[in-house]
Parts: structure tokens; C-alpha cells; sequence
């Protein structure tokens, strides 16, 4: 006749003694204050994880129905917002497009500016192309409007003439209705992530 295994000695987690357990339902030890403490615990673990659901739950309602709110141009601002983020990150460490200065990477939203080639006002077909974003300082990108003869020299450096040459001659009008917008900030948004975590590692392993 096969012995049944005689239970192993368990750590009550409310008082911290040792004991063996009657059962494998057994949780805490023989003291029934223990054993409502532990149940009180849990009970509260089991109604604080309701409420974080409920709150999620919420907040993705209210998120729904502000995106439902948005209008093409919220889009396709938020859309541009991913795009020049992904910029940010691809160029890392690069000088300024048009100047060739070093760039303060180090400061968002104001030391690096994702700088078109040809400007969005003149060419809105051009705004998330990506041969014609480059990062670029705001001194050249805002005061210079670009300062587009020396960054056209360095533009052709960076991805050959031959592309330039069709940023330039690129002038098929193209319409971008929010699903493609919404993509567009999606993609992005992920590409930016990557780039991001690519840059940080390989400046760790640089330090």
C-alpha cells in the first residue's frame, strides 16, 4: 500500500510561522486570526484589481470617444508629431542638415527640429516623406526658413542626387484622409519606440 506524502512545512504569510498544513487549501497557519486577516487580504487584492479594471475600462471609453471627436486636422497634426519624433531618433547624434553644426540631442522639443527640405506650406504632399525630413537646428530650420542652399549640398551627400533630384520634381498632389493619417501616427509612433531604445543601448555600450 503506497503511503500518502506527508505535507511539506509552509511559512504562514500573515505572522510568519511555520507550519504544516492540514490540507493543500491550507493558505496560513492553524490561527484563525491569521486565516482572516488572510482572507480580509485578499479579498481587498480581489477589489483593488476591480478597480483597476473599471478605471482601464474608463479610460478607454473617454479615449475612444475623444479620437471619435478629432478632426483631420487633429490627425494630421498628431500624425506629423509621430513622424518628427521618428526623425529625432533616426538622425541621433547627427550634425544640423543645412549648417553641418553639432546638434543639442539632449534637449527635447526646442535644440532639434525635424527640418523639411521642401517646406510642408509648399509642399503638404512632401510632409511625411522621408527622404525630405532631416533633423536640423532650430536656428536654420526657423530663422534661415531651412537655409535650403547648404542643406540641398548636404542632402545630396546624405541620400544622393538622383533622390533629390525627385523630392524636387515630386509634385503629385496626394490627399491624406484620417485612416491614413491614423496609421501613419501609429507606424510611426512604434518606429520612433525602436530607434529610441536603439540609440540608448548603443550609447550605454559607448559609456
Amino acid at each position: 500500500m503506497v503511503k500518502a506524502k506527508k505535507p511539506k512545512p509552509k511559512t504562514c504569510p500573515i505572522c510568519s510561522t511555520v507550519y504544516t498544513p492540514r490540507s493543500s487549501l491550507q493558505n496560513v497557519c492553524h490561527n484563525y486570526k491569521c486565516a482572516i486577516a488572510f482572507n480580509k487580504k485578499r479579498d481587498e487584492e480581489i477589489a483593488a484589481r476591480e478597480q483597476r479594471r473599471q478605471a482601464k475600462l474608463r479610460r478607454d471609453d473617454l479615449r475612444q470617444r475623444r479620437e471619435k471627436l478629432k478632426t483631420k486636422s487633429d490627425w494630421n497634426k498628431e500624425a506629423q508629431v509621430a513622424v518628427n519624433r521618428y526623425i529625432f531618433w533616426r538622425d541621433y547624434g547627427l550634425p544640423c542638415i543645412a549648417c553641418g553644426r553639432p546638434l543639442n540631442y539632449g534637449v527635447r522639443g526646442g535644440a532639434v527640429d525635424a527640418s523639411h527640405y521642401r517646406s510642408r506650406g509648399s509642399a503638404s504632399h512632401l510632409r511625411f516623406n522621408l527622404f525630405n525630413i532631416h533633423a536640423g537646428c532650430v536656428s536654420c530650420n526657423r530663422d534661415l526658413s531651412g537655409n535650403l542652399i547648404p542643406y540641398r549640398i548636404n542632402l545630396i551627400k546624405k541620400i544622393g542626387a538622383d533622390r533629390v533630384d525627385l523630392i524636387e520634381h515630386d509634385n503629385t498632389p496626394r490627399k491624406f484622409d484620417i485612416p491614413y493619417l491614423q496609421r501613419v501616427k501609429a507606424i510611426f509612433t512604434r518606429r520612433a519606440r525602436h530607434y529610441e531604445k536603439l540609440r540608448k543601448r548603443q550609447m550605454e555600450q559607448a559609456a
